[in-house]
């Protein structure tokens, strides 16, 4: 790798830039929370590793530094809020913007993912399959690892299908 620094790719060129046996991060970044996942080290599925309160950005550059660190993580899968026709509203602008911080931080490649839903599809499925319809704060914290795991198995799913 040379010393520039790396910038956003599409997920054709992130694909020719990971190996499989490289591990990815996946984040769902959120205003209080930041959801973090973490691929197997062959690529073929996502695991919920935690979730960041987030307060500031240099505390969590710090923290997300030591998790790519210990990790060994080659890349980085961030979901992009998009609106429900596609479009991009001031969400998906301020998740572009830590991720250019994030980006400086770290030096990897990193693309984004599309979204949409997924918090609503895990929050949907771990209520369905609790007995209380109301989410405590430790459930929540859940929900954004889970939501962080959606994202990278979809962009882990797209990837193996491309050939």
């Amino acid at each position: 790798m040379t010393n520039e620094t790396k910038k956003e790719v599409d997920i054709t060129e992130f694909k020719s830039l990971v190996e499989s046996n490289h591990k990815i991060l996946g984040l769902d970044i959120g205003s209080k929370r930041i959801g973090v996942a973490i691929s197997t080290s062959d690529m073929t599925g996502a695991l919920p590793l935690r979730t960041i309160k987030y307060s500031n950005m240099k505390d969590f550059l710090k923290e997300i530094n030591e998790i790519v660190k210990l990790h060994e993580v080659k890349a980085l899968i961030i979901g992009l809020p998009l609106n429900m026709d596609g479009s991009e509203g001031k969400s998906a602008q301020s998740i572009r913007d830590k991720s250019r911080a994030i980006n400086l931080s770290l030096n990897i490649p990193y693309c984004f993912w599309d979204e949409r839903l997924s918090s609503v599809a895990v929050e949907k499925l771990y209520t369905d399959n609790s007995k209380s319809r109301k989410t405590t704060h430790n459930e929540k914290k859940e929900i954004d690892s889970l939501a962080s795991a959606f994202i990278l198995e979809g962009a882990l799913n797209y990837i193996k299908r491309m050939n």
